[in-house]
């Protein structure tokens, strides 16, 4: 059953892969009237929502939402558990932010920028205060980023801690900020094994979780918080990062 279960999955994520290259493609902006500071048109966002959603189905995840996302854009930062993650925040409104040498890689690359992804230049001068501006063009045009402050993955029941730097634009640009927290549950509501990362590369967890079932996901919007009330980043990043720990660390492991 579970091989079974997993050449299915597997064939419906390749299907929907070559659908998403050709939409995307199909709906590409052919004027600058038709494209938003991403550099994609409405009906690409459309799409990716779309196609993010499909993902997450198709994998067998069941997906719980509690809270609310804010109605203006906003900084939205995480919890850090999976490649899953991506999928499963992004598919309720959210551009990424990614270092810049992810477009040149082939096909993901092309559909990053295709999606709408923020590509990030790191080192060089002014590395730092061209990134914080272009994430705050981004939230002010109406798009939400998504930002992982532990900058990489736990082991979903316990939180690293965040890296201040990260919350720089809000502090700069005065821009809201909403923490999110992510849990991948059981059936017993204990943290399901076939998620964790680990030191495996993502072909064999991407089998692992494909092969699973019983994968849910906890999704929690906590209130907004405003950046204009914060004048230093540490305690902005203490106080998003506590909200998401205070639930985060209530997962057990089985």
């Amino acid at each position: 059953m579970k091989y079974l279960r997993i050449i299915y999955r597997l064939t419906a994520l390749v299907i929907l892969s070559i659908s998403g290259l050709v939409l995307m493609g199909i709906y590409s902006p052919r004027g600058k009237s038709q494209k938003n500071i991403l550099g994609i048109s409405q009906k690409q966002k459309n799409i990716r929502a779309w196609w993010l959603k499909k993902v997450v189905s198709i994998v067998g995840i069941t997906l719980s939402v509690k809270g609310e996302s804010h109605k203006e854009s906003a900084m939205w930062v995480a919890n850090h558990v999976s490649w899953l993650d991506i999928p499963i925040i992004g598919s309720e409104g959210a551009a990424f932010l990614s270092k810049a040498e992810v477009r040149k890689w082939p096909v993901i690359g092309w559909l990053g920028e295709k999606g709408g992804t923020v590509f990030i230049q790191r080192g060089g001068k002014n590395a730092s205060q061209k990134a914080s501006e272009k994430i705050s063009e981004t939230i002010k045009a109406g798009d939400n980023i998504l930002i992982f402050p532990e900058a990489t993955t736990g082991n979903g029941y316990e939180l690293k801690q965040f890296h201040a730097r990260i919350f720089a634009p809000a502090i700069d640009h005065q821009l809201s900020v909403q923490p999110i927290a992510i849990r991948y549950l059981d059936a017993q509501g204990d943290f399901h094994p076939a998620v964790f990362w680990g030191d495996e590369s993502f072909m064999n967890n991407l089998m692992s979780i494909l092969g699973a079932s019983g994968i849910h996901v906890e999704l929690t919007f906590f209130p907004i918080i405003e950046g204009h009330k914060f004048s230093e980043r540490k305690p902005l990043a203490k106080y998003a990062e506590n909200q998401i720990r205070e639930l985060v660390e209530k997962t057990k492991l089985r």
